[in-house]
């Protein structure tokens, strides 16, 4: 399909053609500064894989009068249901669903992003204006500038959109060096982590690892999921790793990001046997604190969570990272040791069908008319 620009939009369908295109979306990625590791083609394409399921890959490339690729929006298309009674046909973001990603978004730097979204905009409510009933954009970031250029596009066509959920990411700037951020604990905090410290060394030795080798990484992975799911497993979700969908996810991706050196599995030791430990993600000069799991019998006293927290902490600034990202929730751990928070929005855009309609009316009969209307 040609747009009005001289874009034109190629749609992907297929895992094996998504499979195909890894490198054509790292060179994409490369010109789109301050990207998340949420948006890498081997995150989305294993959360696909694993994840889509029934579900309908809807990858649309869009390419410039040169024929050179300028944008990508990661869609799939689901089937969910208003009462149960009539099913609504959901363009959603990849990734946007089980995994907790964040800063999703379209891939297109901001030289090219009004003239990618108008593409994408007359593409969607054009050639596939009868394939789709609402379109969700997930946990963006509340500063992109895809939300204002999107927003706009809807008001010129009188069309509605809305904001459906807000979340935040408390983040840690990092400072040079760790003297510094020490003294930026404060005496208080530094009193405590000494203390926790020499408790957990009077119970035995501890040791702190970290498992980078695609050799020792599955090992590592065990102990991950071992000890999450003895802290959250009886939990009513049943913890991350409660199903063997879940597993098989994030067993494959850590296994591919660790021979890429993206992925980092932390351990906390005692006396050989890990009682914490911290899954996470190293990408350009970010440190992405994904998951955690400890042993909440191990010396309780001590919380052994907490000090590998800290130790990973110390070595993202002797790595040169300039943030750790603490990820969605606002638990009151993430907010004690931030330095700020990041904002994330869900916003939600609705076709002129009688199926938006329907899922409209189940929360506002007015807005439900305004779709019909415009």
């Amino acid at each position: 399909m040609t747009t009005s620009a001289a874009l034109t939009v190629r749609v992907v369908t297929s895992l094996e053609e998504f499979k195909g295109l890894a490198c054509e979306w790292e060179r994409l990625l490369r010109t789109v500064p301050g990207h998340s590791f949420f948006v890498t083609w081997e995150w989305l394409y294993y959360w696909a894989k694993h994840y889509l399921r029934g579900n309908q890959l809807k990858i649309l490339f869009v390419f410039d009068d040169r024929k050179r690729l300028i944008g990508i929006a990661p869609f799939y298309l689901r089937m969910t249901s208003v009462y149960g009674l009539i099913s609504v046909r959901e363009l959603r973001l990849l990734g946007s669903e089980t995994v907790c990603s964040s800063y999703l978004d379209f891939i297109v730097n901001e030289q090219h992003k009004p003239a990618v979204l108008r593409g994408l905009y007359e593409y969607l409510f054009g050639e596939a204006r009868k394939t789709w009933d609402v379109l969700t954009l997930s946990e963006l970031a509340a500063e992109s500038s895809t939300l204002d250029l999107w927003n706009e596009l809807f008001d010129e066509a009188g069309k509605v959109g809305e904001v459906v959920g807000t979340s935040c990411c408390p983040v840690i700037r990092l400072p040079g060096d760790v003297d510094t951020y020490h003294a930026g604990l404060g005496r208080n905090r530094r009193y405590t982590l000494q203390r926790k410290t020499k408790c957990l060394q009077r119970a035995g030795r501890m040791e702190y690892a970290r498992i980078t080798s695609p050799r020792e990484i599955d090992a590592a992975f065990e102990s991950l999921v071992s000890l999450h799911q003895r802290r959250w497993g009886t939990r009513a979700n049943g913890g991350v790793f409660a199903d063997d969908v879940s597993r098989r996810f994030h067993r494959e991706v850590v296994q591919v990001l660790s021979e890429r050196g993206r992925v980092s599995l932390d351990l906390l030791t005692l006396d050989g046997r890990p009682i914490a430990a911290i899954y996470g993600f190293v990408y350009g000069e970010t440190y992405y604190f994904y998951l955690p799991g400890f042993d909440p019998t191990a010396v309780p006293k001590a919380s052994p969570g907490l000090l590998l927290l800290h130790h990973r902490i110390e070595q993202a600034i002797r790595e040169g990272m300039t943030t750790v990202d603490l990820l969605q929730g606002a638990q009151p751990y993430k907010l004690e040791w931030s330095t700020g928070r990041q904002s994330l929005v869900t916003v939600r855009y609705y076709n002129r069908h009688a199926r938006a309609v329907a899922l409209k009316l189940g929360e506002g009969v007015k807005q439900a008319i305004k779709i019909l209307v415009r």
